[in-house]
């Protein structure tokens, strides 16, 4: 059975993220449903928690380099690297036990699809249209380890940054 969870934004000019269990329309109510996994986000940094509570000790704590962030270190239990497709692709490629994933994006498209080396595809993030707090939802294909699951949700935050980022400098603002 897919693993489904649902990015949501933590409060209306945050750029941290609850991430909940489940397809989910809108946001629970504080203290109805507990996240599963918060994500601290920084401009250069983005830190993946268990809850908003443990931001001292992520699970995993992704730090982009260069001028332009085309490229990142992930360190946790876990060590990876990530980086961008191409100069002006939003997508990003990262490395897990040796094996290449790649984020496909299409243009004009709100549907992100992860695929490994194989070209299997390994989950989809459909991102929410017209919502003032959900982000989106993440569907991860069965049989996958804990440790992948956290790149999977960590990669598909920043994939959304940079695409947040690439639709601010396109309108200007």
């Amino acid at each position: 059975m897919d693993t489904t969870l649902t990015y949501f934004r933590k409060s209306a000019f945050s750029r941290d993220a609850l991430v909940y269990a489940g397809d989910l329309d809108t946001q629970p109510a504080e203290g109805t449903l507990p996240s599963v996994y918060y994500l601290d986000v920084r401009s250069r940094h983005i830190n993946l928690c268990r809850n908003a509570t443990q931001v001292t000790s992520p699970l995993l704590a992704c730090k982009r380099h260069g001028m332009l962030g085309r490229s990142a270190t992930i360190r946790g239990d876990i060590t990876s690297s990530a980086h961008r497709n191409g100069a002006f692709s939003n997508a990003w490629t990262f490395v897990y036990m040796a094996e290449e994933f790649k984020w496909s994006i299409a243009r004009w498209s709100n549907r992100w699809t992860l695929v490994d080396g194989r070209g299997n595809t390994v989950a989809v993030f459909e991102r929410a249209s017209f919502r003032a707090s959900k982000i989106g939802t993440l569907n991860i294909m069965p049989g996958h380890p804990e440790h992948l699951v956290w790149l999977i949700v960590l990669t598909c935050e920043l994939v959304h940054r940079t695409v947040k980022s690439s639709e601010r400098a396109a309108h200007g603002s």
